[in-house]
């Protein structure tokens, strides 16, 4: 069986120096991503598939927004037509939404580590006052 080595006070001391660059860090990206999905979400999302209407020449000619049924409602179509400026707006929405939901679920991994940090820095603490754990849920 190998020996460990000892862990020295200094030691913690050390790496307990690096913790606060690595908080302010995550704060900072926090900050970033929800302010991103502010400026997402003013600029409006639209959650809705294209669909291409056809003409005589089976050419896509008509553009319409198809968007998630809702329960007990017809699923809710809007048209858009063949004007490039309002295609290419309902374009951007649509990658609009795409983006914020990408940024919300990098969000939420980010909580998620903060939470995960938090714990394991009060059980640290926890540890070192040689308190005992409350259980109280």
């Amino acid at each position: 069986m190998a020996r460990t080595k000892k862990a020295q006070p200094s030691e913690l001391v050390k790496l307990s120096a690096e913790l606060p660059p690595l908080i302010r860090a995550l704060e900072v990206e926090i900050r970033q991503v929800s302010e991103c999905m502010e400026r997402l979400k003013k600029d409006g999302l639209i959650y809705a598939s294209e669909h291409w209407r056809k003409d005589s020449n089976d050419d896509p000619k008509y553009l319409y927004l198809l968007y998630s049924q809702q329960q007990g409602e017809r699923r809710k179509r809007e048209y858009i037509g063949c004007d490039m400026s309002r295609i290419e707006e309902a374009r951007a929405g649509i990658g609009r939404a795409k983006e914020y939901d990408e940024l919300r679920a990098k969000l939420t991994a980010l909580q998620s580590r903060a939470y995960h940090v938090q714990q394991a820095m009060s059980d640290a603490r926890r540890y070192l006052t040689g308190e005992a754990r409350n259980y109280s849920w």
